[in-house]
């Protein structure tokens, strides 16, 4: 009902990482926002399983909303969502579940995204994704 997305899509323009606004919820990263801001790795702080929601994730997906790949990680996608959702959650996520940790080199031309097993206390390194070329600002 209020729309928020639009006037900081405006302000902030292109991104290489972002975190999902309102958790993935049905009603956040409309197209314009999608569009504009256009992210290279989008992380996702999920609690529930409605998220992320269906058009959310169809629209983080669309290449008719900007061209080229982008990466999806996730704190805990839970199974009923990737069951509602069909395959394209495990297409679409690189990470379903794990503390996220985004590393950027000094000068920050490039970073990675770090998954750490977040159930013990050594949160031991499962996955490391990149290099990612930083883009920049237009």
């Amino acid at each position: 009902w209020f729309d928020l997305e639009t006037p900081v899509a405006k302000a902030i323009g292109p991104t290489n990482v972002q975190v999902l606004n309102h958790h993935g919820y049905r009603n956040s990263h409309r197209e314009f926002f999608v569009r504009t801001t256009r992210p290279r790795v989008l992380i996702q702080q999920n609690w529930c399983a409605d998220q992320p929601g269906q058009g959310v994730l169809k629209r983080l997906t669309s290449t008719s909303l900007y061209p080229g790949p982008r990466d999806l990680f996730a704190t805990e996608i839970l199974e009923a969502n990737r069951l509602f959702n069909g395959g394209v959650v495990d297409r679409a996520y690189q990470s379903q579940r794990g503390h996220i940790v985004v590393r950027v080199e000094p000068g920050g031309d490039r970073y990675w995204v770090i998954i750490l097993d977040d159930t013990e206390e050594s949160y031991r390194v499962t996955a490391v994704h990149g290099p990612y070329e930083s883009q920049a600002r237009r």
